[in-house]
């Protein structure tokens, strides 16, 4: 039974309101990205939730970005504007990156030549760029409350 199964068949634990995360060590979870051909997963990333100091800081740093950008007439985005619009999804589609990156703190089953590679943060963005889908299943995963509650 998975964590999301456990908390629902067995009600939510209230102490988990309360529990402070120790920042040195966040709770994780695996994203799963490859898997042998029987479905059993072969390679993925490890997250951390948008409790951690990770995806705080750079959530407030995209937000006061924003900010400073709309103080400025200049650099308003129009979005009556199909140049505008198309701005803004950039806009959005890079804090979308941003915050998937911020929030990846290793991988496992990564390997060159058979070998294991050490966890590396740009390996990362070429893969979100070579496999777009791993870049949304890290969003879902981050999504998904249950995945980082102790049960």
């Amino acid at each position: 039974m998975n964590t999301a199964q456990t908390i629902a068949s067995a009600g939510f634990d209230i102490s988990n309101i309360a529990a402070q995360e120790d920042p040195a060590n966040p709770r994780t979870f695996k994203v799963d990205l490859t898997f042998t051909p029987d479905g059993d997963p072969l390679a993925g990333l490890i997250i951390v939730g948008k409790g951690s100091e990770q995806y705080r800081n750079e959530s407030h740093a995209i937000r006061a970005e924003g900010f400073k950008k709309s103080a400025r007439v200049s650099t308003a985005i129009d979005t009556k504007t199909d140049e505008g619009a198309s701005q803004l999804v950039d806009t959005i589609d890079d804090n979308d990156r941003r915050l998937a990156l911020a929030v990846v703190v290793g991988w496992y089953g990564f390997t060159n030549a058979g070998a294991a590679v050490e966890f590396d943060k740009r390996l990362v963005e070429a893969a979100f760029d070579k496999f777009p889908t791993w870049q949304e299943k890290v969003l879902a995963a981050l999504g998904n409350d249950a995945n980082f509650l102790k049960v």
